[in-house]
């Protein structure tokens, strides 16, 4: 068995960060408390050949998505993080510890919301229109000009998916401005042209952020998602030049 850490509360008030009754996470195992000096980790005990990847990734964010729906705001540990036993995952914990602690109390009383901008479908059938006969053709070999490669060609060319995406990300900030503590902007892994945004936002302002994104006009090229409340996993690097790891990384 491994010890496997979801994310780090602060010591319980009025039942604030008390694992709900019969919360499991990783590939269903029950949720405990692990005590470190000033602080609480989540954690379960998982077998060691239990794959933290897929089904395991959500199951992990799950936990830390209840641990802010008590009322405080966990600091989540990035996905993946194993040890051999309490002992391993309390050391690194309190070798950490003043860093933890800091940003726990930094983080009480804030959420993150995240914003994903990516082309309109009028724009990607527009964008396609190009390569459609190629794609059609019965005798297209592998490896023919696909949309994404037709996408990839006219963003180096012209640089338009950057500068439209620049301009909306630039509305959505003036119209948020008030309310938005911290801000940072993810490197896209994946092929298609988006971007997200991710914005550290106080609990008592979620409905003013929200109805401030309401105000926000998508244009005919592209779109934004809005996605949250969730845990503060954007802002919760431990050095200085960390921001944005998804969550504490004892190994850093």
């Amino acid at each position: 068995m491994s010890t496997h850490l979801y994310c780090v509360v602060p010591h319980q008030m009025r039942g604030a960060g008390a694992i709900p009754p019969g919360l499991s996470g990783v590939g269903g195992s029950r949720v405990r408390e692990l005590p470190v000096d000033g602080l609480i980790a989540w954690v379960s005990d998982v077998e060691r050949d239990v794959p933290i990847w897929g089904k395991g990734l959500r199951e992990h964010d799950a936990v830390v998505e209840a641990a802010l729906d008590t009322g405080t705001t966990p600091v989540p540990a990035r996905f993946g993080q194993r040890f051999d036993d309490d002992d391993a995952c309390r050391a690194a914990l309190v070798n950490r510890a003043s860093s933890v602690e800091t940003l726990l109390i930094t983080m009480q009383g804030f959420v993150e919301m995240t914003i994903i901008i990516t082309p309109s479908t009028r724009r990607m059938l527009r964008d396609l229109e190009p390569v459609i006969p190629d794609m059609l053709e019965p005798r297209t070999r592998l490896g023919s000009p696909s949309y994404l490669d037709k996408l990839r060609s006219t963003e180096a060319a012209t640089g338009a998916v950057t500068h439209a995406t620049d301009e909306l990300a630039s509305h959505i900030r003036a119209a948020t401005v008030d309310i938005v503590r911290r801000s940072t902007v993810h490197r896209s892994v994946t092929p298609m042209p988006l971007r997200t945004i991710s914005h550290l936002v106080a609990r008592d302002d979620i409905t003013a952020y929200k109805r401030a994104m309401r105000t926000v006009q998508s244009s005919g090229e592209f779109r934004f998602l809005v996605i949250g409340p969730r845990a503060p996993y954007s802002f919760c690097g431990l050095t200085d030049d960390s921001e944005g790891t998804h969550g504490i990384n004892l190994a850093d």
